[in-house]
């Protein structure tokens, strides 16, 4: 191993990365999964819970690092599993499978033959636990992308298979570290007040969102126009629906205004999305054969966004970014250019993400008048205005392209 990667700091941060992953909100399934699957175990010793615990969060740690090793041995475009028809179908059919239970159209409950015994240790029971925890852990995986896309290309400079895996492994057990000590102390679950209107009314919140997210899933899969409507839809439809609708807290008068005035302002940021001006301000020329090539025979720099519809941060780049007049202003001077890896089917997408080593989306990068990438400049994840803008100053682009 080399120095950098022998250093603590280095796996310090990356533990507290996979703490951070759990505020995505692809997690909500996995926590849904995780009581439904722990509430059996009430008052057994607390080192019987631990083993079980261990063994569910084994099971993510493994699918985990082994995803980020295939990513990290490949080289492979990070995500492209989920260009897959049939994965992101899957995984919307599901993720809404787990809203209407949420939603208390029916009780969820995991199949029998996935569902681990509650009694004894025995190898069995552990091993149903290890593939719980195995399964639950790809309903999460959507979520991983963005997140990760650094540190995948930091391990693809640093070509050490062990300390490529060692780092997705510490990764891992930062994102299942909270699993762990819900599963050991799990009969806190049991002395939760379940009579409680307000934990009703926090699980239709938790099937809110989960629906959200289903239906988004089911919406890129079928390519459907209106994917940049379902979360001001949500917003504006979950709102009326917990603030008015929902009526399990409706005896607690201050809960039932905390109910209200929450409702009134998930409506009011969904009616905001609605009526702000979509896009705008930035023309994009789709990326085709030939056409870096155009850009630099004229000594014009070039800004290329990859994206796909898939992705939240792309379309929040979209919304919030590309549509800031100072970004505009700043990319005047530009050849804007989109590369579509939503399904990365065609020989050209493929070509120049192996040429630019591009392993997820949203990446954008920069080219000068040469053609060449601009060091230091490439982008991944959602970048607000200011931070995009000044991106663009720091590396002298801009006065290069002729921008004032």
């Amino acid at each position: 191993m080399t120095e950098l990667s022998q250093s603590p700091f280095i796996f310090l941060s990356v533990f507290f990365l996979g703490l951070g992953l759990n505020l995505t909100p692809c997690v909500y399934p996995m926590l849904s999964i995780t009581i439904s699957l722990f509430r059996g175990a009430k008052e057994e010793p607390r080192g019987r819970a631990f083993m079980k615990a261990l063994a569910y969060v084994s099971g993510m740690v493994t699918m985990y690092s082994g995803l980020g090793l295939v990513a990290a041995m490949t080289g492979s475009f990070f995500g492209e599993w989920l260009q897959n028809f049939w994965v992101q179908l899957g995984t919307g059919i599901l993720v809404i499978g787990l809203a209407c239970s949420m939603l208390g159209l029916y009780q969820f409950r995991l199949p029998a033959w996935l569902v681990p015994s509650y009694q004894g240790t025995a190898k069995g029971a552990l091993l149903g636990f290890f593939i719980s925890g195995l399964l639950v852990g790809i309903v999460a995986a959507p979520c991983m992308g963005p997140a990760v896309l650094a540190l995948l290309t930091f391990v693809s400079v640093q070509q050490d298979i062990v300390f490529g895996f060692s780092l997705f492994f510490v990764m891992a057990l930062g994102l299942g570290a909270p699993y762990l000590v819900l599963g050991t102390y799990s009969g806190l679950l049991a002395k939760l007040p379940k009579s409680g209107g307000w934990l009703v009314w926090f699980e239709r919140l938790m099937g809110v969102v989960l629906l959200t997210f289903g239906i988004f899933y089911v919406a890129i899969a079928f390519k459907w126009p209106f994917v940049k409507w379902i979360v001001p839809g949500a917003f504006v439809a979950g709102g009326l629906y917990l603030g008015w609708i929902e009526r399990s807290a409706r005896l607690a008068k201050s809960f039932f205004a905390f109910q209200w005035v929450l409702g009134a302002v998930a409506v009011a940021i969904g009616l905001f999305f609605f009526f702000t001006p979509q896009g705008g301000g930035i023309a994009w020329e789709e990326y085709r054969a030939g056409i870096l090539e155009e850009a630099g025979a004229s000594g014009q720099p070039v800004i290329l966004d990859f994206y796909a519809d898939w992705c939240i941060p792309c379309h929040e780049l979209d919304q919030f970014t590309y549509s800031d007049p100072k970004v505009v202003k700043a990319l005047r001077s530009f050849r804007k250019i989109k590369v579509d890896a939503t399904s990365a089917d065609t020989d050209e997408v493929r070509d120049v993400i192996r040429r630019f080593e591009v392993f997820g989306v949203p990446t954008v990068i920069f080219l000068d008048e040469k053609g060449l990438e601009v060091p230091g400049l490439r982008m991944n994840g959602f970048v607000g205005p200011d931070e995009f803008v000044d991106s663009i100053r720091s590396s002298g682009l801009e006065n290069r392209s002729g921008n004032e």
